[in-house]
Parts: structure tokens; C-alpha cells; sequence
């Protein structure tokens, strides 16, 4: 296939430019000089690639102002000037980092002498820009990507002949360069990702459902006592037999030292006056199908199986008038206020919680924090032990934090004189206390009264709710969470396809467009806690952590793709939920910061009813 030369690729991009993007085509400079070039590449040392040469006399760059065009996320082409100045820099680095040119792989160096930037990549790092590898050969002019957190790579381009026919086709046919698709926006060239999601992701919570819950694990034996038998203290020396003959005799000699004695357990506790254990998991989330007695060995090997899907594991009993609950695996809970408001409604709890350095006592009495009652106790680290898993460093006896245990078991002791709350961790450990997974609760939306953003994803949003009808931005904007519904695959789940069809009507559940829902509201629409909107976005939520937890660890079926499509299908539903729940021009912005399709501004343009029919792609206006 014959790719077009420089100069009618630029011809080509000029064009789109004037017509879509004028402000950016402003911002394209005159062609360089010869002159101007040759002298770049004496004080180089390196000659300029044919391509490179034709493209600098088509355009010597950009100028770098507002709206100056980029190529995708490499930023904007570099000027002769640039091209110097940045390329000796990086020579200059790539000498103190030890580089040296040989005959080995091109890529196994910071910079090498004849690489030639070409853009200066995104936010005008010159570091993360594209290169032209000068090396004579068959690789002479192949484009480079200089990453600024990892080594450089070689891009699919062999030239930049190549390169700028992709970007031509990419304006014209409004179609991916280099995974972003090119929109024009108020004069400007402006780049979205080009975003789509699998349709079926491998779902964590449905493996986990056809696996077994574990049995729990053999008793641990107690180890052999390693001292001796006698009454008599044991000698620092080991102990030599008489000689009673003359062979040779085997002799046990201890030369390592006793294993450490595993720290106290110090789990993240919450009490709560008057309820009953299962009241108590109930308020915090239990999946119901999980709930069984457990010790806490078992409790922490059924948590760390298949099963658990990462979903956090707690264990609750009584102690006087309170009931208690246990955290033994899992992201943290009992300091999140949302939960904290939920245990507390309609009586008080007590939250003891321990994170490194920090031991905090929370009191939330009937949703609110009494701050007087607070306690935070904050210790540094008194020695070296350096164990990133706090469960690890208990077995093994290390106490990074000796302060903050200390604190703890003080913070535990004050709970009996200020509470009458009576509880030593050890104590329950191999209790079998009714136990379960949590479906952990939703996190609390952003304060309404803060308002919008200003901007999102380069649209003026505050403009656009000044000029735009309360009424016309609501239609819009649930016109923008259908099809954000659609793009995600949410709308096949029947609670939110009856909230959508409820959201999408007349009036906004019967509220000014403007206002945000009562708990009437809340509670009809399911979104009130243990409702089904409420349990299906939760779901979503246990999906995409379970998912982005097997990826870090590489363990199950799962793929970068399936991660991808459960954030998209959970931030989808969590602008529902913002729909739901705060002002419309708050959750405008949940909404359009979530939308797949690079071609969101000309479907919201439509949806505005502005400029009658849909523009043509890539012409938007915001």
C-alpha cells in the first residue's frame, strides 16, 4: 500500500484543521528554514531523516500556546529549536546515567547519541516525547516513544512518513491515533480516549459462588519444647557427654535461636449498644448465604480462599450490653463514616481501630461522630523492621509500631471504664461466632453544596448549566445516562433498567430539576440501604475491587479487559446513583466524566436540542 509523501499528509491535515480547528491550525508555525536545519545538524552531529526535513519544511513545529495541536498523547511537534535544545538534554542525562553506544540494543539506553525528539511529549515533558532513531541502517528513521517511567520503545511506525498519513486519516475519518480519538472543540483540536468495554467481563462474585467455601484448617500441633527436660537451668554452652569409649558419638547441639512469640492480635473493632450479633452484621453488609459460625483461623482461611473473592470478613458476638463485631480480613470498614453512621442508627458505637503508626477510638452516637469522646493516638517507628503485611509481622514477632500497640491495648483496657465494654481479642479466638462476608456499603457522595465542576473533560459545564433550562439540562442529562447505561452493559440489569426508565421521565421523581431527592424518593427508587438499586451498585462496586485485586495478584481468569469493563460498568452506576441523589448540575459531571464514546459532545449537543441535527463527527462545538 503506497503511503502518502510528508507534504500531502500535512496538506491533508492542514485542511481538516482550518475547517474543524481553526485555533490549532493558528498555531502551526511557518516552515523552517534550510539553512536552519543544516545548522541544527552540524551542532548534533547527527543528519536529519529525509521525512524529518520535509515535515520541519511543511511546519517548523507549533507554537506553544493555548490550543496548539498534539499528536494524541505525545504532545506537539518540536520546532528546529526544540529539537536541539532537548535532544542535548537528554543526551546530557542519558551520560549521567552511565549510557554508553555500542553495537547492542538500540533500546537498552535512557537516550542514545542519534535519537532526534520530534514532540515534546504530554504537558510538554520533552521526556515522554516521540523520537526519530538517526542510526544508519534498516532501521534509519524509525519513530520512537522516550517514556518518562519506563524504557524506551520502538512505536509501530517505521517513519514519520507514516505517522503523520495515520494522523491525516485519524481527522479525516474521525477514526483512533494512537488509542485517542481527535475531536474538534471550540476551535481546538482536542483528544478522547477511544473507550469500549467487553460484553460479558468474567465476573469474581460468580466464580466465587459455583467455589466451595473452605473447611476449616487443622489444628496447628504444638511445637516440641526445645529446652531441657531437667529442672536445672540450661548452660549457656552446650552440654558435652563423657567419653565413655572410644568411637566416635553424635552430639545435638541447638545453634538457632527460638522462634519469636507471635504479637497479640490487635483486629479493627466496632461495638454497638443493645444489638444483636446478626442485627450487627446485618447493619455492616452480610451476605447472607455466608453467614456461619467461625473461629478466627477460620475465618482467616476462608477469607483468603477463592470463595471470599477478596470481599471483607468479619465475626461478631456479645459482651455485656453491646454486641461486637471483628474485622479479620479484608479492606478496612470500622473507619469509613458511612458504615460508622449505619451502626450507630438509633443507639452509639465504638470503633477501635489500628492502622500502623495510627490507633484511633471513634464514637458515633445515632449517626454522628462525638468528637469529644474521640481518641487518636499517633506512634513513630522505634526500629528497622521493615514487613508490609501487618498479619505477616504479628507471626513472625516484629512490631514495627511497638508504640501503637501499646496504645491499643491501653485505648481496649479504657473501653471497660468509659463503656463497660469488657473484650479481649485473644479470648474469642477460637470461638465460633456467627460470622460472614460483607457486600461492603456505599461510599458517601460528594456534599451538594460544593456545586459542579467548573470544566469536565474540557467542556465549560459551568456555562453550560448558565445558559441551558433546568428542565432541558435534566432531560439531557438522562438522555447522556441512557446511553452511558447502554455503553456499559448496565441497563441489562433489571434494577437499574426500572431506575433508568423511572429517572428518565417527565420530572425528576417529582422534583424541580434543580433540587436533590428526599428519602422517600431514595427508598422507592431502591437505592435506600438493602434496597435492590442499593444491592446491585454494591455488587458492582465488590466486583470491580475483586477484579482489580486478582489482577495485581495475577491469580484467576481474569484479564486487563475484565477489570476495565466492571470499573466502567461501576462508575456508570454510580452516576446513576448521583442522578439519583444530588442536583442535576452536580451529577452532570458524573455522568459525561464516565461516557465511553469519543463522540459524547455531539450526542450531548444533541440532546441539548442546540443546532438542531447531530453536527458531523469530529465538528462539535461545546
Amino acid at each position: 500500500m503506497s503511503i502518502p509523501a510528508v507534504e500531502e499528509s500535512w496538506a491533508r491535515i492542514d485542511a481538516w484543521l482550518a475547517r474543524h480547528a481553526p485555533v490549532s491550525r493558528a498555531r502551526l508555525r511557518p516552515p523552517a528554514a534550510g539553512e536552519e536545519i543544516r545548522a541544527a545538524e552540524r551542532e548534533l552531529g547527527v543528519m536529519f531523516p529525509p521525512d524529518l526535513v520535509a515535515s520541519l519544511q511543511c511546519h517548523d513545529g507549533t507554537e506553544l500556546d493555548e490550543g496548539a495541536p498534539e499528536l494524541a498523547y505525545y504532545g506537539p511537534p518540536a520546532r528546529v529549536a526544540d529539537i536541539v535544545r532537548h535532544t542535548a538534554t537528554l543526551r546530557d542525562i542519558g551520560t549521567d546515567l552511565g549510557d554508553v553506544d555500542g553495537d547492542e540494543d538500540e533500546l537498552g539506553a535512557y537516550w542514545r547519541q542519534e535519537w532526534l525528539l520530534i514532540t515534546l511529549g504530554a504537558d510538554g515533558q520533552a521526556c515522554d516525547g516521540l523520537f526519530l532513531t538517526g542510526r544508519p541502517g534498516p532501521g534509519h528513521g524509525r519513530v520512537g516513544h522516550s517514556r518518562t517511567e519506563d524504557a524506551p520503545v520502538f512505536t509501530p511506525w517505521p517513519s514519520l512518513r507514516h505517522l503523520l498519513a495515520d494522523f491525516a486519516d485519524a481527522l479525516e475519518e474521525c477514526r483512533p491515533f494512537a488509542g485517542r480519538m481527535p475531536v474538534g472543540v471550540d476551535g481546538v483540536l482536542r483528544w478522547e480516549d477511544d473507550r469500549s468495554v467487553v460484553a460479558d467481563p468474567v465476573s469474581p462474585l460468580a466464580l466465587a459462588a459455583r467455589t466451595a467455601e473452605p473447611e476449616p484448617p487443622a489444628p496447628r500441633e504444638p511445637a516440641a519444647s526445645s529446652e531441657p527436660a531437667s529442672s536445672e537451668p540450661a548452660s549457656s554452652a552446650p552440654a558435652v557427654p563423657e567419653n565413655r569409649g572410644t568411637g566416635p558419638r553424635l552430639v545435638f547441639v541447638r545453634v538457632a535461636a527460638p522462634r519469636p512469640h507471635p504479637l497479640p492480635d490487635q483486629p479493627d473493632l466496632v461495638f454497638a449498644e443493645g444489638l444483636t450479633p446478626a442485627g450487627l452484621l446485618g447493619r455492616l453488609g452480610a451476605v447472607p448465604t455466608t453467614v456461619r459460625p467461625r473461629s478466627r483461623p477460620h475465618a482467616e482461611h476462608a477469607a483468603a480462599s477463592p470463595w471470599a473473592a477478596h470481599r471483607p470478613m468479619v465475626r461478631a458476638g456479645t459482651t455485656g450490653g453491646w454486641a461486637y463485631a471483628v474485622q479479620e480480613e479484608g479492606a478496612a470498614q470500622f473507619v469509613r463514616p458511612e458504615v460508622l453512621r449505619a451502626v450507630s442508627e438509633g443507639t452509639r458505637a465504638v470503633a477501635l481501630t489500628r492502622q500502623g503508626p495510627e490507633v484511633r477510638r471513634t464514637v458515633v452516637v445515632d449517626g454522628r461522630p462525638d468528637e469529644e469522646a474521640a481518641r487518636l493516638v499517633m506512634s513513630p517507628r522505634v526500629n528497622v523492621a521493615s514487613v508490609p503485611d501487618r498479619r505477616l509481622a504479628r507471626r513472625l514477632g516484629v512490631d514495627p509500631w511497638p508504640g501503637s500497640t501499646a496504645a491499643y491495648t491501653r485505648l481496649l483496657t479504657e473501653l471497660d471504664g468509659q463503656f463497660g465494654i469488657r473484650y479481649r481479642p485473644e479470648d474469642d479466638a477460637d470461638t465460633g461466632l456467627t460470622s460472614a462476608l460483607l457486600l461492603p456499603l456505599l461510599d458517601d457522595l460528594p456534599d451538594p453544596a460544593c456545586g459542579p465542576a467548573a470544566e469536565v473533560r474540557g467542556l465549560d459545564l459551568a456555562a453550560l448549566v448558565d445558559r441551558t433550562p433546568p428542565e432541558r439540562l435534566r432531560r439531557a442529562c438522562a438522555a447522556q445516562l441512557q446511553r452511558l447505561a447502554t455503553e456499559t452493559g448496565i441497563d441489562a440489569y433489571p434494577e437499574i433498567a426500572d431506575a433508568l426508565a423511572r429517572t428518565g421521565g417527565a420530572r425528576h421523581l417529582g422534583l424541580d430539576a434543580m433540587e436533590h431527592i428526599g428519602r422517600d424518593a431514595v427508598e422507592s427508587i431502591g437505592l435506600g440501604v438493602g434496597g435492590p438499586l442499593d444491592l446491585r451498585i454494591r455488587t458492582l462496586a465488590a466486583e470491580t475491587w475483586a477484579a482489580r485485586r486478582s489482577a495485581r495478584d495475577e491469580a484467576g481468569p481474569f484479564g486487563p479487559e475484565d477489570l476495565s469493563a466492571w470499573i466502567a460498568r461501576e462508575g456508570a452506576a454510580q452516576a446513576l446513583r448521583a442522578f439519583v441523589l444530588l442536583p442535576v448540575p452536580v451529577a452532570a459531571e458524573w455522568i459525561l466524566h464516565q461516557r465511553l464514546s469519543a463522540r459524547w459532545r455531539d450526542e450531548l449537543a444533541a440532546d441539548l436540542g442546540e443546532g438542531g441535527s447531530q453536527p458531523a463527527a469530529g465538528s462539535v462545538n461545546s
